[in-house]
Order: C-alpha cells, then sequence, then structure tokens
C-alpha cells in the first residue's frame, strides 16, 4: 500500500500509538479452572474421536500430547448454531461417556448422580472465547463422520497427566537401556 509522503507521518503516529496502547494495556485472557462456566453443569453429547496427527502438531506446536493421540470431542447439547466443546486428549474412562456433565472440577458420566473417579490427575485449560487449535480438532475428526462442524466460541480441553507421566517413563525406559548397552559395549572392550 503506497502512502504519500505528506500522510506518512500521521501514518507512523497512528502505528506507534496502537503499539503502546497494546503494550500498556493488554487484554485478560483468562483459562484456567475458575473460568469453564459456559460448560458448568450443562450436558456435553458425545461429538467424534480423532487423532493428533503431524499436520496438527507442526500448525499449533502443542506439546503435550505425542503424536498420533488419541482425543474425544463432546459438544453442549443446548447450544445451537455455534459450539462449545470439551475435548480431551488420551484414553480415559471418559471416552467411554456418551453424555457428560462437568461441575466444579468433577465429571458426571452419563446421567450418574455421583462424580467419576478418574485415576491421576488432569490438566483442564477453559478457553472462553474462539480458539482456532479447538476449530481444527472439531474439523478433523469431524471429517471422519462426515458432518458439517460449527464454528466454535469456546472450549476446554483436558489432558489426562497420567498419560504424561507414562510417556515420560518410557522416555526413561529408553535412556536406561541405552545407558546398559553402553556400558555392555564398554565392558566388552575392556574385556
Amino acid at each position: 500500500m503506497l502512502i504519500s509522503q505528506q500522510y506518512a507521518g500521521g501514518y507512523n503516529i497512528n502505528l506507534i500509538a496502537c503499539w503502546l496502547l497494546l503494550l500498556l494495556y493488554p487484554v485478560k485472557v483468562s483459562s484456567g479452572l475458575n473460568n469453564c462456566t459456559f460448560i458448568d453443569g450443562h450436558i456435553l453429547e458425545f461429538v467424534c474421536h480423532g487423532w493428533f496427527d503431524r499436520q496438527l502438531y507442526l500448525l499449533y506446536k502443542d506439546r503435550h500430547p505425542a503424536l498420533n493421540t488419541p482425543y474425544s470431542i463432546w459438544q453442549r447439547a443446548d447450544y445451537i448454531g455455534s459450539s462449545m466443546l470439551l475435548i480431551v486428549f488420551y484414553e480415559s474412562p471418559l471416552t467411554n461417556c456418551y453424555n457428560l456433565v462437568y461441575s466444579e472440577g468433577d465429571f458426571y458420566c452419563n446421567g450418574r448422580n455421583y462424580p467419576m473417579d478418574l485415576q491421576g490427575t488432569f490438566r483442564v485449560n477453559c478457553l472462553p472465547f474462539q480458539f482456532t487449535y479447538s476449530d481444527e480438532l472439531h474439523k478433523k475428526c469431524h471429517k471422519i463422520k462426515k458432518g458439517r462442524s460449527a464454528e466454535t466460541i469456546s472450549s476446554v480441553i483436558v489432558y489426562m497427566e497420567s498419560n504424561l507421566i507414562m510417556q515420560s517413563r518410557s522416555t526413561n525406559n529408553h535412556f536406561c537401556t541405552n545407558l546398559l548397552l553402553v556400558i555392555l559395549l564398554f565392558l566388552r572392550l575392556q574385556f
């Protein structure tokens, strides 16, 4: 875009003023357990299962799930037009539920009136705004079902940390195995 020299100074001042406003008055974006009110106490219906593939990893650089990690998506049942999603990475007892209710940090499965006993811990990220990562996860697994996915306006992403720990244990096992091989080769060369 060409700007004449008489307007160039004003354009630069406006650009600098915008950057200063952004730096001095940042917009608060909260993610955490306290801000899940958009799904808290609502019935969520199962939508689809998907796999976290290389393309998603390269686009969004999510470090928590490993490649080919399964994920499941539930959608708020009473919200029509756009989607409010719950996305759970890794296999867990949650993946066997058709209906879920998330209330005050607990999950209730298929209409049961007692919370699920989830082994290990899980990390919950509440995102009360549109997030393209959630849209892509939704589209990717919906493509398998041949359905049309609506635009996501808010989402909750859950990582089952017990699975994340098992991943790091497997890395630790590889390290121990490699160390043992190096020691055996060293001893063999010595004798």
